[in-house]
């Protein structure tokens, strides 16, 4: 069981690599498990909705304390290395903001960086390929907590508490810079690299864009590829809003 909670700082001979056989198993399972839920979630009664997303809302900020306290007990014990300050980890902040309060700018965030952020975490997971087998705390830790990051949005989408709408993305646009400004600055003062300001994550193409363009240009084009994925998650919206205008029109 101690090779179960183990530390990686450098690539394991068993561990997975990325999209390997075992990665994409991972995947499939990790598909059919949120397709289930999701499934659920979208026929059960509103009472069972909203318990489902109280439970997630519960466990998403479980999980990342459960890294921390992994991460503390494994040899990192300065507190700003501990913080979830990496845009996944930040969810653990806004996913019960957008849970349990009524505020929709919460939602928005969730909805255009949540999602996101737990496709790109399953798909891509630089720092646990090649360093960590599929059964170990930090390989199930992270695909639990990036499994629900795109469980939520899509729950609450489901269950009719939240309709995205482009039109409130400035929204979300301010609230991401104002979390950059605030990681940046803890980045610069104490040596971080949250929310890969200062350096691309391990095993992506952005890496290629860092070591060929420099720290600005791989910093711009992290921004437009971010805002413009988020814009493209809120077009199928736009057209099912436009659909009943138009037929009232025809009619």
């Amino acid at each position: 069981m101690s090779d179960f909670f183990m530390r990686c700082d450098t690539p394991h001979p068993q561990a997975f690599s990325m999209l390997d056989t075992g990665h994409v198993f991972l995947l499939l399972v990790s598909l059919l498990v949120l397709s289930l839920l999701l499934f659920w979630t979208a026929h059960a009664p509103k009472r069972t909705q909203r318990r489902l997303l109280y439970a997630a809302g519960v466990l998403v900020p479980l999980l990342e304390l459960s890294h921390s306290v992994w991460m503390y007990l494994t040899g990192t014990t300065r507190l700003v290395q501990l913080l979830p300050l990496h845009l996944c980890g930040l969810q653990s902040l806004f996913i019960p903001l957008s849970i349990f309060t009524r505020f929709s700018v919460f939602k928005d965030f969730v909805f255009a960086t949540s999602l996101l952020g737990g496709i790109f975490g399953t798909v891509l997971p630089a720092g646990v390929a090649d360093y960590y087998p599929l059964f170990s705390f930090q390989t199930i830790q992270t695909i639990m907590l990036h499994g629900l990051l795109i469980y939520v949005p899509l729950a609450q989408i489901l269950s009719g508490r939240h309709r995205p709408d482009l039109r409130r993305f400035h929204h979300v646009l301010c609230l991401f810079l104002a979390v950059v400004f605030v990681v940046g600055f803890i980045d610069f003062h104490f040596d971080q690299n949250y929310m890969f300001l200062f350096a691309p994550p391990e095993g992506t193409p952005l890496v290629w864009v860092f070591d060929a363009f420099g720290r600005q240009i791989y910093l711009l084009i992290t921004f437009l590829l971010l805002s413009s994925a988020s814009v493209l998650v809120h077009l199928p919206f736009c057209r099912r809003a436009a659909l009943p205008v138009h037929s009232h029109q025809h009619n």
